[in-house]
């Protein structure tokens, strides 16, 4: 009689835990369905896509020498003109870029010397600044 007794409350017990673990799996599965139709079918984040990256990059250019300077981009075997940063002055520049480049950047004062910068690597969507000193043989990079 006792094992009778103890596989009727091992049936019971069994159908109880179904009913738990059918009703857990119900209640997860409503939750996926929510969360998934919640996202809005929103594309998932790929840390590798360059969609917000944009092809250009950015030179800021503060001018402390007195005469007007004429820059020029060196890329590759390339010399692209940028523009001119008038004496004391401050200027930004915007260059399309799409790979990663070494850059240098031609400093050419009105009546006056010439410096063609070092080297520097720049991938798209970077941000150079240029300080060009009031001495211009003082400017960091310029030999």
């Amino acid at each position: 009689m006792d094992q009778t007794t103890s596989h009727g409350v091992d049936r019971a017990v069994r159908r109880h835990l179904l009913r738990r673990t059918a009703g857990l799996l119900l209640s997860v599965s409503a939750l996926l369905v929510i969360a998934s139709c919640a996202s809005g079918g929103r594309e998932a984040d790929n840390p590798f896509r360059r969609g917000s990256v944009k092809n250009e990059i950015e030179i800021r250019v503060v001018n402390l020498n007195f005469s007007d300077a004429t820059l020029w981009a060196h890329v590759r075997s390339a010399r692209q003109r940028l523009g001119i940063v008038g004496g004391k002055r401050d200027a930004v520049f915007h260059v399309p870029w799409e790979f990663v480049d070494p850059l240098r950047i031609e400093i050419d004062l009105l009546a006056g010397d010439r410096c063609v910068t070092s080297s520097l690597t720049v991938a798209p969507g970077d941000v150079v600044e240029l300080q060009i000193a009031a001495n211009l043989r003082m400017t960091q990079g310029c030999g």
